[in-house]
């Protein structure tokens, strides 16, 4: 009986280690997202480009707590520590089955609140989003929301036979290289937004 409670110990340590690496990863993760995109986040009309950022840190925290009651009802046996802990992992299977869910069922709406942010910004493009479009377009090369012709129509461009220089695919771009249907600009979102 004792070979079992030992190997039982181990094992919960074990998981609770392995929570403890993935809220370290988590937290990577999500300060390197919220280093990377903050740039995104003022381009969409509702603020849904860092929320998933937020949620991956809050989880990291989450897991890591957990981790240390994981760590705690093995080294004491506590039995109402490991109900909780068994309990609060259903919770967290279910939360994820539910959150996948909705992610597949809200998927229209973020793709629509963010296709309708940059194009706002395209229409405020020489205002205060010009650096914030220019960086999308050369992180994601792409040119424009749904191809290179949008810029022809932007009221904040006002310029019918070029696209900005963050179109061109290379780093000397000639006006003469920035027109609307030139090979050598980006000329659709790659990344299926519109």
């Amino acid at each position: 009986m004792a070979f079992c409670t030992i190997t039982s110990k181990a094992c919960l340590i074990l998981v609770s280690l392995v929570f403890w690496a993935a809220a370290a990863g988590l937290f990577f993760i999500g300060g390197w997202v919220y280093n990377t995109y903050h740039h995104y986040n003022e381009l969409t009309t509702a603020n849904l480009t860092l929320i998933p950022a937020s949620i991956i840190l809050a989880a990291g925290v989450f897991m890591f707590i957990l981790g240390i009651v994981g760590c705690i009802a093995a080294c004491k046996e506590n039995k109402i520590l490991l109900a909780v802990l068994f309990t609060v992992l259903l919770i967290i299977l279910c939360a994820e089955v539910t959150a996948a869910g909705l992610a597949y069922g809200f998927r229209e709406d973020v793709r629509k609140a963010v296709n309708d942010g940059l194009d706002d910004a395209l229409k405020k493009y020489n205002g205060t989003m010009k650096d914030q479009m220019d960086y999308v377009q050369k992180e994601l090369k792409c040119c424009g929301v749904r191809n290179a012709t949008d810029w022809s129509s932007s009221k904040g461009w006002n310029n019918t036979k070029t696209v900005p220089e963050s179109c061109c695919m290379m780093k000397n771009c000639t006006v003469a290289d920035r027109s609307p249907f030139s090979k050598k600009i980006y000329q659709q979102v790659k990344f299926g937004l519109s």
